[in-house]
């Protein structure tokens, strides 16, 4: 679709209140990755089993994870690209 306009002054907190839960993140085909601070390792995050082992209300805002990386003690962030408004966020 292309970026939108309108979304450009949005911040942290009206995204969350867009899309609260990895469901409503889903059900506007968000594109999810997350990225370890320290050693940089991106991966794409499927939705569909982070539902499956966490439940559909389960919000991933404010997260991290340890990184999967052998030898890494870093954390992974999640960020998302809403394909509508076409704006990446930090989540």
């Amino acid at each position: 679709m292309g970026f939108n306009a309108r979304y450009r002054m949005w911040n942290r907190e009206n995204w969350q209140g867009y899309a609260p839960t990895i469901h409503a993140m889903q059900q506007r085909s968000w594109s999810l990755t997350l990225t370890c601070r320290s050693c940089r390792l991106e991966i794409a995050a499927d939705a569909e089993r982070i539902i499956r082992q966490r439940g559909r209300d389960w919000s991933p805002w404010g997260r991290t994870a340890k990184c999967p990386r052998v030898g890494c003690a870093g954390r992974m962030t999640m960020s998302a690209y809403a394909p509508g408004p076409g704006i990446r966020v930090e989540v």
